[in-house]
């Protein structure tokens, strides 16, 4: 039960199946007179819709729709001949625990000089709109790298993943806020990223402590992905496909299959491995003995941007422009 305040006679609040639509009570200890009314708005507003009811000498109202939290609502008690009773009912924001930053993808702490994104995993949906706030790129001495990112929010349908762009229009050697502002990243140096425990969930629950990725910087990765340099490992149970760099995490998830050597896809599952420089595909029933391909989609990039087509660094003005970009295929056997 919910204890509003007193008054004579108290105007009690309920929990009620529908935590949201709380019972609004008034016990009269006596018959309820004729033309006694028990509303309940929010304070300042005229009251809501909803249902009343008389039970002996208690009189009740129960909202048509749901409470806002966070809001205060009046309850008025109207008798006859006497003066309206009232009391005010602040309507509480639904439990629940705080969110948090499961994973921060790469996992790696070792990043090329231009990489471009960051994939931050919510434990449940966060609020939106000027997020940018909550976000800090700082070097070893602490100093804030100035404009670094493309502040464009991308997140997943379920909205517990972000894309965070590093700004691409800096990484790219020769554009102009390349050359107005320079890389956001330096090779041989150490960063770290931060985002604010400030930044609350979609249930209003903040994160409540600051969350850091460090990393250092390689020297930039300008070269085409190239899959002649993958091993592959394979059993009747599992694949492994172990690349020659890390790869970008999201499109690992689309963009490599197991096919029968005449191209009927197999059913399975795949995850990353090693900081992503491996992927691991277990087929949904063991694999029989015999032949069978790796198809890498060609918009499978590493973490610079690099795809199988071309580098991320490349004057689209100057470069022929072949037939339809195909998917890399690499043979393997099963024994």
């Amino acid at each position: 039960m919910l204890l509003a305040a007193c008054t004579s006679p108290p105007i009690r609040f309920h929990a009620n199946k529908d935590p949201n639509r709380p019972l609004v009570t008034a016990a009269l200890g006596k018959p309820v007179p004729d033309q006694t009314t028990l509303t309940l708005g929010l304070h300042g507003h005229p009251p809501l819709l909803g249902e009343q009811t008389i039970a002996g000498s208690k009189i009740i109202f129960q909202p048509a729709f749901p409470l806002l939290p966070g809001q205060v609502y009046e309850a008025r008690l109207r008798l006859p001949g006497q003066p309206v009773a009232s009391t005010f009912y602040t309507h509480p924001a639904p439990t629940s625990k705080p969110p948090a930053i499961t994973r921060i993808h790469p996992t790696t702490s070792a990043l090329p000089a231009n990489h471009l994104k960051f994939y931050l995993h919510f434990s449940q949906p966060m609020q939106r709109g000027d997020i940018f706030r909550y976000f800090r790129l700082s070097d070893s001495n602490g100093t804030d790298v100035p404009e670094p990112f493309r502040e464009t929010e991308l997140w997943s349908k379920d909205g517990r993943r972000l894309t965070l762009w590093l700004h691409p229009g800096r990484q790219k050697t020769g554009v102009n806020l390349n050359l107005d502002l320079g890389p956001v990243l330096l090779p041989g140096r150490s960063y770290t990223l931060e985002i604010s425990g400030q930044w609350k969930s979609q249930a209003g629950k903040p994160l409540g402590k600051d969350i850091l990725k460090n990393f250092r910087t390689h020297s930039a990765d300008r070269a085409k992905l190239n899959p002649a340099k993958w091993k592959i490992n394979a059993t009747r149970d599992a694949v492994l496909i172990q690349f020659d760099k890390p790869l970008d995490w999201a499109l690992l998830q689309t963009q490599v299959a197991i096919h029968l050597a005449d191209g009927r896809p197999i059913a399975g599952s795949f995850e990353t491995l090693r900081e992503e420089t491996a992927c691991q595909f277990v087929p949904r029933q063991p694999l029989a003995t015999g032949r069978y391909e790796a198809v890498i989609g060609w918009e499978l990039e590493d973490l610079a941007g690099n795809n199988l087509q071309r580098p991320f660094e490349v004057d689209l003005t100057k470069i022929k422009h072949t037939n339809r970009a195909l998917p890399a295929r690499l043979s393997f056997t099963v024994d």
